[in-house]
């Protein structure tokens, strides 16, 4: 004990005659509690999408909150030199995709078992001619990795309440990045869990707090659909939602060596006034005068923006990039996404993915003619211009959406090759994106996929030679 006493006593004289201080890592601090509302001046890969129907960060909010708020030190990013090839050939690996291989049952599977099967996984996108892989990483407001700010995900852990036994994401990346894939992380930004499941999160995250609060439930977050169906959605009309979305962005890209973030197509979920009825009446009470359609559009370029800079906060090399349903009228009309802004102007996106998931004989929207929509729309010559495809009609062989070319994927098991003959002639396009791992084989047995066998062998030939 007095070796210890005297060891002690030399180390205080020490740090009282060199100065010596600690220096502590950052902490996250984010601010929610703001109840500003948005002004005038702001200016799924499901394949439902389809249907005809019509600069903060993460560290730099210092000002108090009322609400508590989840708190954690997070290291300085490390450099990192995202991996960005020239012609992108990406897969997309969805929550469907993963589902199985997350989880053994109602419990998180073994980190070894997983190991193995993301290696699986991972060597048959290599051996098919990918160079990238887009992770789903955030579908309901909840997170596939860690985050102090979404809670982990009932596809990992079985609940909404249990804390992951290891981060899945940290393992895909890594073996990922062995295989010289790039990784870019998938979020969903309004899009939350089903009604009854948010009970289960813990109090420490914002959404729930937002919930248990009467004066923010049914605004910052909304419950939309009826009974077992009933979803939450986050509102952007509401700085601080803005705000949380693009902070778990920012969060992502400081953890993680991720080559990029990535959005896909749920934005507002219905044309309910509803849904942003209070928001919107402050709006016009403050003189507003945009439309509502047109109101909601500026806030999802508002929430668009502010990912964008939020992202570019942690690093300049990260891109940041939109998958927009295929149909444009759709993606302006129903979900309220003005894809041309985004497409015409700095700052909102690094590249675009429509989700081009037509056939060449579909009645109303061909896979050229639609094409050639979003190819006039990009005259922002910095943004990327990449093809979001899919295997979902090879493996049905029906196109219920396409009029008289709707037995197109049955009668002919060439068109995604013939589609990318067209990308190949195109020196506009830089890169394809396909939808998704589960067309190509089961993710849990590794068994190829007998449905979309023959389309697939079809067009490896013209794939294996894009970009070249």
């Amino acid at each position: 004990m007095k070796i210890i006493k005297i060891l002690m006593l030399i180390l205080c004289i020490l740090f009282i005659f060199t100065g010596c201080k600690f220096s502590p890592i950052p902490e996250v601090s984010v601010n929610y509690s703001s109840t500003s509302e948005a002004d005038e001046s702001i200016t799924s890969n499901a394949d439902i999408s389809e249907t005809e129907s019509p600069k903060s960060t993460v560290s730099d909010i210092n000002e108090e909150s009322e609400e508590s708020t989840p708190e954690e030190s997070l290291p300085p990013k490390e450099e990192y030199d995202a991996m960005d090839y020239n012609y992108m050939k990406a897969m997309w690996i969805s929550q469907f995709d993963m589902q199985s291989v997350y989880r053994n049952g109602s419990v998180q599977r073994d980190k070894a078992s997983y190991s193995a099967l993301v290696d699986t996984i991972l060597d048959n996108v290599v051996d098919n001619g990918y160079n990238t892989v887009i992770v789903q990483v955030r579908p309901y407001a909840d997170s596939f990795c860690n985050s102090s700010l979404y809670p982990p995900s009932d596809f990992i852990t079985g609940s909404h309440s249990k804390e992951f036994t290891y981060d899945p994401f940290e393992i895909m990346i890594e073996k990922a990045h062995e295989r010289n894939l790039s990784v870019h992380a998938w979020i969903n930004p309004m899009r939350g869990m089903f009604k009854d499941q948010i009970s289960s999160v813990d109090n420490k995250y914002i959404i729930k707090q937002w919930y248990n609060d009467t004066t923010k439930c049914g605004k910052y977050i909304v419950s939309v659909g009826s009974g077992s169906d009933a979803r939450w959605y986050l509102n952007p009309a509401y700085d601080e939602v803005c705000q949380l979305i693009a902070d778990g962005a920012a969060e992502i890209a400081q953890r993680y060596n991720v080559d990029g973030i990535h959005m896909d197509d749920y934005f507002y979920p219905t044309k309910d006034t509803s849904f942003d009825s209070a928001a919107y009446a402050q709006y016009k009470k403050d003189s507003g005068t945009l439309s509502l359609e047109d109101y909601r559009r500026s806030m999802v370029n508002k929430m668009v923006k502010l990912i964008y800079t939020s992202v570019k906060s942690v690093s300049e090399d990260i891109p940041f990039g939109i998958s927009p349903a295929g149909n444009f009228n759709y993606t302006y009309d129903d979900l309220f996404a003005d894809a041309k802004t985004w497409c015409s102007e700095e700052g909102y996106i690094d590249y675009l993915v429509p989700q081009i998931y037509f056939g060449l004989e579909h009645q109303n929207y061909d896979f050229v003619s639609v094409y050639e929509t979003w190819e006039k729309l990009l005259t922002n010559e910095n943004i990327r211009y990449y093809i979001g495809i899919s295997l979902g009609k090879a493996k049905s062989g029906v196109d219920n959406y396409a009029g008289t070319g709707k037995n197109e994927w049955s009668e002919h098991k060439d068109v995604l090759k013939r589609c990318m003959e067209y990308l190949e002639s195109k020196e506009t396009c830089d890169g394809v994106v396909m939808f998704c791992y589960q067309y190509y084989y089961d993710p849990l047995s590794g068994v190829e996929v007998t449905e979309t066998m023959t389309e697939r062998e079809n067009m490896a030939p013209v794939f294996a030679v894009l970009g070249n």
